[in-house]
């Protein structure tokens, strides 16, 4: 595969990257993609089993697992960055983990929201950070805005993905081509790219890497409980759970806890439901328990039947591609 905007930016061998999911990222997962070619991000409770108790002990836990990172690669890696929302200038935990990065020399950033927060953006710029956005509610229009403001790449994510899904139904294969036509940084294709033949697609609609969820939950290094890993091996992408929350969006393979969010759901209670979309999360990917937890992957998920290693599925996405 030859090298690209994508390769060059973040000096990586092969534009793959796997997502910032929550819980389901460690050192040792991001170490394993990062070796493989690739470059590996650390998710929001990277490493953890239970939740921080404040900024300071999640800024600490961050620390730790960025240095065992550093200890099992050389390659570079990148750490998710949650941009301040609902109309905050600020946030305790986002400033935390900005000293973590500047503290700990870290040079690559997926930042997240629903908006690029210039003042942010700024201080991750003056420290030579590179930043790649990912909105997420992702608009043809807002992309467009926040090529404006300076961040390197975009990725730009389909409906089709896993985790926290868009307000907006818009397929991956409707908003990647749309974007590369309109915008001159480099695109990073996100949402229902599960091997090379996704990935080979994504590019010739003018993307230069690929950001890469639910496979990646699959393979032996992701910290996910097996019971999960099996989960998303045997479901049918016809058989998921799709309902919005208070928090937003989800798709759930069939839990027995995803039956009853949507069952609040169509009582009115979309606050109730939430639990099995903030919490859910941890107890059903974590913890392998898929009664009383979520499991958030992409509807492509019916096509993943085996799990691998990250090397493995690198290499079948460079073999595709060519």
């Amino acid at each position: 595969m030859k090298s690209n905007r994508i390769t060059n930016l973040l000096g990586i061998k092969y534009p793959v990257i796997s997502a910032a999911m929550t819980w389901v990222t460690s050192a040792e997962f991001v170490a394993a993609v990062s070796n493989a070619g690739g470059m590996g991000v650390l998710g929001p409770n990277a490493g953890q089993k239970e939740k921080a108790s404040s900024a300071e002990d999640m800024a600490d836990r961050l620390t730790k697992e960025i240095r065992i990172v550093k200890e099992l690669t050389n390659k570079p890696f990148a750490v998710n960055y949650i941009f301040p929302m609902g109309g905050a200038s600020e946030d305790p935990f986002t400033n935390a983990v900005f000293e973590v990065l500047v503290k700990e020399n870290v040079k690559n950033v997926i930042a997240i929201g629903h908006g690029v927060v210039e003042r942010e953006l700024k201080r991750l710029k003056e420290h030579n950070i590179n930043v790649i956005y990912r909105d997420l509610s992702p608009t043809v229009e807002k992309l467009v805005e926040a090529e404006k403001t300076g961040v390197d790449a975009l990725i730009v994510t389909g409906y089709e993905a896993g985790g926290h899904m868009s307000d907006f139904k818009i397929s991956t294969l409707s908003l990647v081509p749309q974007v590369t036509s309109l915008v001159k940084i480099p695109v990073i294709a996100a949402g229902g790219i599960i091997d090379g033949r996704g990935a080979k697609a994504a590019f010739s609609m003018g993307a230069e890497g690929v950001y890469m969820g639910t496979r990646f939950i699959a393979t032996f290094e992701n910290p996910a409980s097996i019971e999960t890993k099996k989960a998303i091996v045997n479901v049918k992408s016809e058989e998921f759970i799709e309902f919005k929350s208070g928090a937003g969006h989800l798709r759930t393979i069939p839990t027995e806890a995803g039956k009853k969010a949507l069952e609040l759901i169509n009582q009115g209670k979309p606050q109730e439901a939430y639990k099995y979309y903030g919490e859910g999360f941890k107890i059903g990917m974590l913890d392998g328990d898929l009664v009383n937890g979520t499991v958030s992957v992409s509807e492509s998920a019916g096509g993943i039947k085996q799990i691998l290693t990250c090397q493995e599925i690198i290499e079948e996405i460079v073999q595709s591609i060519g």
